[in-house]
């Protein structure tokens, strides 16, 4: 796809018409028509505006190689990367749960032993916290990225 075809098409996914883009970009409907028909390049400030207008990189539009940013070579690496910490934090998320869960129940078991007075209190605080803790660690576990 080359920058013709991606700049209709990100135009089109904005809902913009050539004149709205123009506007944006301080260029005329006749330069747009033009980028949009290939008989004319957009200069490398136009290339810089737009990717910054639509949120792609200058590579995505340069490049007639790449179908969208993902394709870039640092884009898919940064993505793995991304990926690999949210399995990572998730694994912890899991592995506090449970700890608080564990914790928890042994505070459940402390308190139905009969404690007295302070025990008792502390013992109950305990138990709150604990079991907050876990539910919280539970929610960020299964809460979607």
């Amino acid at each position: 796809m080359d920058i013709a075809e991606k700049i209709i098409k990100l135009r089109k996914e904005s809902g913009w018409s050539q004149e709205d883009l123009a506007e944006k970009l301080y260029v005329s409907r006749q330069a747009i028509s033009r980028w949009e028909n290939g008989t004319a390049l957009p200069d490398a400030q136009n290339v810089l505006q737009i990717s910054k207008l639509f949120g792609v990189t200058t590579d995505y539009l340069l490049n007639d190689d790449y179908e969208s940013d993902k394709d870039i070579p640092a884009v898919q690496d940064a993505t793995q990367e991304n990926e690999c910490l949210i399995s990572k934090k998730k694994k912890g998320h899991l592995i506090a749960a449970i700890c608080f869960t564990v914790a928890a129940f042994c505070w459940l078991m402390i308190v139905s032993s009969n404690p007295t007075g302070i025990e008792l209190g502390l013992s109950c605080f305990s138990l709150a916290l604990c079991s907050g803790s876990a539910v919280a660690q539970f929610i960020l576990f299964f809460k979607k990225r």
